[in-house]
C-alpha cells in the first residue's frame, strides 16, 4: 500500500450493492434462534445480583445503564484483560452493531464501522478528548493499548446533539484506569504465536484525599505478511512486524466534597512494517509515530443543584511513513495532526430531571511534509440538553450548535423518550440527526482534493426492547439512518465529490445470561443493509449478517469461555464485483487463580485456522493465542 493510498481516506469507498438472503442453516440465524430460545427460558433463571453499570457517553451524565436511551455497550476491565493478544479493533468486531476490516494484522490501518457507517463517521474521544486524523478523518485505534484501558463504552447511532460532526455512526469512548482507595500493584506477562510479547505494570490508589493510577505497557510481534496470496509473495512475502510501548497516568484531588481537580494522560509510541501493493521492488515499507491524549479538568458542585466540569485536552495522531523516494515524494512523509479542546458543562437540576448546557471549542491542526491550502480550523459549539424520570418513563432532549471555520453552522438534535412497561422491561424510540465535515485531505490534498465539498448529513430513527432481570439481558433494536450528500471518491477525477444518498437500516438482537451456578452465555445477531440509494449497491466491506455466540463457567478460582464469531459475504469493491467470503472463527479462553495473588490466562483465537478475509488481499491469523501470568496482591 502506497503512503498516499493509506493516508487518504478516500480510497475506503462507499461501494454498495445486494446480498443473498440468509439461508436458514447459517451460523446466523443459529443465532438468532438461541437468542429466542434463550428468551423463552426467563422463569426458570435463578436469582443473581449485579452491580449497575454506570454509562456516560450516552446522555454526557453519569447515569445507569438499564436507565439509558441510547443503544450502548459497556466493555469492563474484566472483559478487556481476557483477550490475550488481542487489539483494540479485534475487541471492537466482537460487539454488536460493529464490523471492522484490517490491513493485515497488528499495527495495521483498521476501519471500524458502526451500523454500517464509515470510520470517519464515528467519533472516537479519550477520556473525553475528541482523538483521530484531520487528514485520514478517523482514529488510529489500532495503535491504543488494551493494556491500559479501564473501560469502554461505545454509542451506536448520530450523536451529532452531543458530541457535534462525524458521529454518524456513533462514538467509541475510551477510559483510562484511575485510582481506588487502596495500594494496588499489577504486573502481567505473556507470550504467545507470530512471537508475541505483551508486558505491562501499573500501580493505583489514594493519599489522603489524592488519588492516582500510573501505567506501562509494551507489545510486539513479528506479525504476518501485510499482503496475502502468491501474486505479493515476491516483494511482500516477509512478516510485517509491530512495537507499542504506551504509558498512562491519572491523578484527581479532592478539595472537599464539593471541588475535585484532576487529568489523566495516555500516550503510544509505535513502529509499524506494512506492505505495498503497488510495489516494484523489495523495499521495508514502514511507519512510527505518536499517539494519543492528555486532559485536565477541575469539577465544582457550587450549589446543592448545580455542578460544573471544565476541561481542557490535546490528542496528537502524528505517523513517519518510509516508501521509496520519487520526483513526486520524499523517502520520508509526515502527517501530523493536533486537536485541542476546551470545553465547560454546566449541569442544573431543574424539576424531575437534569438540565445540561455548555460551549465548547475544537482546533483543528494539520502538519507535515504535504502542505494544504488550509492546515487548521475551529469549531466553536453552544450545546444543551434535558434528562428528565417521570415515574415509569424516562426523556432525553439535546441540541448542538456548530460553528466549523470551514463550512459554518450546523444544528443537530435529538429526541428519545422510554417507558418501564414493569420491572423487567422497558420500550422506547429515538430520532436524532448528525454530519459529518470532509478531512482534509478530501478537501486539500494537492492534486487530489475538492475545496467545493459539503458536509454529510443524516437522519436517524430507532426503536429498541430490552429485558434484564434475575442475571439475563436481551434485547432488541431496529434502525434506520439516511444520509445525504454523501462523500465518496471517484478513481476517473481521483477527488472526492457528494454523490447522493445512502441507507443505513437493520435490526440488533442481543443477549447475556450470568446464572448463580455459574454458567455464564449469550448470543448476538445483526441484520444490516447498507446501501447506496442511486446504485442499490451494498457498502464496501459490509456484511448483511454478523453474530457472535458463546458459553462460559466462572468459579471463584478459574473461569472459561468459547465463542463462535461469524461474519457473512461482502463485497471490496463499489462495483459489488470483488467479493469476500463470508467466515466463522472459535475462540477460548480460560483463567485459572494459582494463587491468592498470582492468576494465569490463556486464549486461543481462530481455534480451527479458518482462511478469510476482512480486506481483499490482506492477510489475517490463523490459529493464534497467548499464554499470559499475572501478579495482583489481594
Amino acid at each position: 500500500m502506497s503512503t498516499f493510498s493509506a493516508r487518504f481516506p478516500a480510497l475506503l469507498q462507499y461501494t454498495t450493492g445486494v446480498l443473498p438472503e440468509i439461508p436458514m442453516n447459517t451460523c446466523f440465524t443459529k443465532s438468532y434462534l438461541l437468542v429466542l430460545s434463550a428468551l423463552a427460558t426467563m422463569p426458570a433463571l435463578a436469582a443473581v445480583t449485579q452491580l449497575e453499570e454506570v454509562v456516560v457517553t450516552a446522555s454526557r451524565i453519569a447515569q445507569p445503564a438499564r436507565e439509558v436511551i441510547g443503544d450502548v455497550t459497556v466493555i469492563d476491565r474484566e472483559t478487556i484483560a481476557a483477550q490475550g493478544n488481542a487489539t483494540l479493533p479485534e475487541l471492537l468486531s466482537r460487539q454488536p452493531g460493529i464490523q471492522v476490516s484490517s490491513n493485515g494484522g497488528a499495527g495495521k490501518t483498521a476501519a471500524v464501522f458502526i451500523r454500517g457507517a464509515n470510520p470517519q463517521q464515528t467519533i472516537v474521544l479519550i477520556d473525553g478528548i475528541r482523538y483521530g486524523s484531520a487528514t485520514a478523518g478517523a482514529a488510529a485505534l489500532q495503535h491504543l493499548p488494551l493494556a491500559l484501558i479501564d473501560r469502554i463504552e461505545i454509542l451506536r447511532g448520530p450523536a451529532g446533539s452531543l458530541y457535534g460532526a462525524d458521529a454518524i455512526g456513533g462514538v467509541i469512548q475510551v477510559f483510562t484506569k484511575r485510582g481506588g482507595k487502596d495500594f494496588a500493584p499489577i504486573v502481567s506477562v505473556g507470550y504467545g504465536t507470530e512471537n508475541s510479547l505483551e508486558a505491562s505494570a501499573s500501580v493505583s490508589g489514594s493519599v489522603g484525599n489524592t488519588s492516582y493510577a500510573l501505567g506501562v505497557a509494551h507489545s510486539q510481534t513479528d506479525g504476518i505478511s501485510a499482503l496475502a496470496g502468491p501474486k505479493f509473495e515476491k516483494l511482500s512475502g516477509d512478516d510485517d512486524g509491530y512495537e507499542n510501548t504506551s504509558v498512562s497516568l491519572s491523578a484527581s484531588h479532592k478539595f472537599d466534597e464539593n471541588h475535585e481537580i484532576g487529568g489523566s494522560l495516555l500516550h503510544a509510541w509505535v513502529e509499524n512494517q506494512y506492505d505495498n501493493a503497488f510495489a516494484t521492488k523489495v523495499y521495508d515499507y514502514r511507519d512510527s509515530g505518536t499517539n494519543g491524549s492528555a486532559t485536565i479538568w477541575s469539577k465544582n458542585r457550587f450549589t446543592s443543584n448545580w455542578t460544573s466540569k471544565l476541561q481542557a485536552g490535546i490528542s496528537v495522531d502524528d505517523s513517519d511513513n518510509y516508501s521509496p523516494a520519487t520526483a513526486y515524494s520524499p523517502e520520508v512523509s509526515q502527517f501530523k495532526t493536533k486537536q485541542s479542546q476546551l470545553s465547560w458543562q454546566n449541569d442544573i437540576k431543574v424539576g424531575p430531571g437534569v438540565l445540561s448546557v455548555g460551549a465548547e471549542t475544537l482546533e483543528q491542526k494539520v502538519s507535515g511534509t504535504t502542505k494544504y491550502d488550509e492546515d487548521q480550523r475551529r469549531i466553536n459549539s453552544f450545546f444543551g440538553g434535558y434528562l428528565a424520570h417521570l415515574g415509569a418513563a424516562t426523556l432525553q432532549v439535546n441540541l448542538r450548535n456548530d460553528d466549523n471555520s470551514q463550512f459554518g453552522n450546523h444544528t443537530n438534535g435529538s429526541i428519545g423518550a422510554a417507558y418501564q412497561v414493569t420491572d423487567a422491561v422497558q420500550v422506547g424510540a429515538s430520532y436524532g440527526t448528525g454530519f459529518r465535515a470532509p478531512t482534509f485531505n478530501e478537501l486539500y490534498y494537492p492534486g487530489f482534493g475538492n475545496k467545493n465539498l459539503q458536509a454529510e448529513e443524516s437522519k436517524n430513527s430507532e426503536g429498541f426492547i430490552r429485558f434484564q432481570q434475575n442475571g439475563l439481558q436481551a434485547g432488541a433494536t431496529v434502525f434506520h439512518n439516511k444520509v445525504t450528500d454523501l462523500l465518496q471518491y471517484n478513481s476517473a477525477t481521483y477527488s472526492t465529490g457528494n454523490i447522493g444518498k445512502a441507507t443505513l437500516q437493520g435490526v440488533t438482537l442481543t443477549l447475556d445470561l450470568q446464572a448463580q451456578s455459574g454458567l455464564i452465555g449469550g448470543a448476538s445477531f445483526d441484520y444490516l443493509d447498507a446501501s447506496d440509494d442511486k446504485t442499490n449497491k451494498q457498502l464496501v466491506r459490509r456484511a448483511k449478517q454478523t453474530g457472535l455466540a458463546y458459553v462460559g463457567w466462572m468459579q471463584s478460582a478459574w473461569s472459561a469461555r468459547a465463542e463462535v464469531q461469524g461474519v457473512g459475504n461482502r463485497f471490496d469493491d463499489a462495483a459489488n464485483k470483488v467479493p469476500l467470503a463470508g467466515y466463522a472463527l472459535v475462540n477460548l479462553s480460560a483463567q485459572y487463580q494459582l494463587t491468592k495473588d498470582w492468576a494465569l490466562r490463556a486464549r486461543v483465537n481462530n481455534l480451527f485456522d479458518a482462511k478469510y478475509e476482512t480486506a481483499k488481499n490482506y492477510g489475517t491469523l490463523g490459529t493464534n493465542g497467548m499464554l499470559s501470568v499475572s501478579w495482583q496482591p489481594k
